[in-house]
């Protein structure tokens, strides 16, 4: 999730819903998600450039100062500012969205210790990678396992 509060000015937010994502022309963003595009919804020509993003429905909202707009996880969205403007963003998680980012901060840490830790070790060095990345992902399993039971045997005490 993110939220993005208006400080000075004003911004448009044009938004789509997680479901509108295979319309909006989708490529490789962050961490590897299908989250970005180049569409441009404000483009006059945006049909003829992009024309499944007829099938996408837009939400517009327009943030004046002091205003705060919540983009929940899986939401697209696009801005513009219309004035002179300053925005605070920042991203979030609750409840609803923990797990998927524990999931690629898990893949990270992963990595990590397939790059940093095993590769180096002399046992390991000449192994493929898909023996070091699995041993590595299992490794980070325990880790998780292992810091889940510890959590809950605190919040039972």
């Amino acid at each position: 999730h993110a939220w993005l509060s208006q400080v000075q000015g004003r911004k448009m937010f044009v938004c789509f819903a997680p479901s509108d994502g295979e319309h909006l022309h989708p490529f490789e963003g962050d961490e590897g998600l299908l989250n970005g595009s180049w569409l441009d919804p404000l483009d006059p020509e945006v049909f003829k450039k992009w024309p499944d993003a007829k099938k996408a429905t837009p939400y517009v909202a327009v943030v004046e100062a002091g205003e705060t707009i919540v983009a929940p996880k899986g939401w697209w969205h696009y801005a513009v500012s219309l004035d002179s403007s300053v925005t605070i963003m920042r991203n979030f998680y609750s409840t609803s969205n923990q797990w998927d980012l524990i999931r690629r901060k898990d893949g990270g840490l992963a990595n990590a210790i397939a790059t940093h830790v095993l590769r180096k070790q002399p046992k390991l060095k000449n192994q493929p990678d898909s023996v070091i990345n699995e041993i590595a992902t299992k490794t980070v399993l325990k880790l998780r396992e292992t810091f889940v039971e510890n959590r809950q045997k605190l919040v039972a005490e």
